[in-house]
């Protein structure tokens, strides 16, 4: 799970996690856009959606994950 805001979160795969470590920054909007989003269910992507998370911010969760 990937926790966007106290409330809300959605499933991340930890194969993305995985292929973002080996990215650049500049490259998660393009991967996203890509990869993550169109694997979304209809629930996420209102989650994603109604969220304001930056590549900046995920890059850090992703280096964080263990």
């Amino acid at each position: 799970m990937l926790h966007i805001t106290p409330k809300a979160s959605i499933v991340f795969q930890e194969e993305w996690v995985e292929r973002l470590r080996a990215l650049a920054v500049e490259e998660y909007g393009v991967f996203m856009r890509d990869t993550i989003y169109p694997a979304l269910s209809v629930q996420d992507r209102k989650v994603w959606h109604r969220t304001q998370i930056s590549n900046q911010d995920l890059f850090l969760a992703v280096k964080a994950f263990k």
